[in-house]
């Protein structure tokens, strides 16, 4: 009896890891459509990619790769996750010029420019899928991470008698 409920344990263990296996052939494709996308023309960034059942938020994000695959990656996904945000929830930006003129012991004069660059955007996303990985042909690596949204709702045409 034993040996009977041992089999069915590894029968269970068996059945659930090829189920865990398994893959979402929408999102396969989803990931092919916008590597062809990419190599067409490159692009960074936030989009939304709609088909007939489902909508995708998607980003885009080439990085070159270094000595630390981790911090590659991680790299990568702050972000995309930054491109989401300000996709979403927009973004102000303010930048400030500072011109420093100086002049040396010889009366030759010599400029400095600072640019001060500030972003600021509200809100925060979580975390996204990652779609697919690849490199392009500039030898950088493609990040293309993904969230589902919902299906936005089609206007209802007026129905009735047309005014004459």
């Amino acid at each position: 009896m034993k040996k009977f409920y041992f089999l069915m344990a590894l029968v269970l263990l068996y059945i659930g890891g090829a189920k865990a296996q398994s893959f979402n052939s929408d999102l396969n494709d989803l990931g092919q459509y916008v590597q062809r996308m990419y190599l067409n023309e490159p692009f960074e960034g936030a989009r939304v990619v709609e088909n007939v059942d489902n909508c995708y938020l998607i980003t885009v994000v080439a990085e070159k790769p270094g000595n630390n695959e981790y911090a590659t990656n991680r790299k990568a996904e702050v972000k995309g996750l930054s491109y989401v945000n300000k996709y979403l929830n927009g973004e102000m930006s303010m930048q400030n010029t500072v011109l420093y003129t100086r002049e040396d012991s010889r009366g030759y004069s010599y400029e400095e420019i600072e640019d001060f660059i500030e972003s600021r955007s509200m809100g925060y996303v979580q975390s996204m899928q990652v779609l697919s990985t690849f490199t392009d042909a500039s030898g950088k690596k493609v990040f293309v991470y993904c969230k589902q949204l919902p299906m936005p709702e089609k206007p209802k045409g007026k129905k009735g008698r047309r005014r004459k």
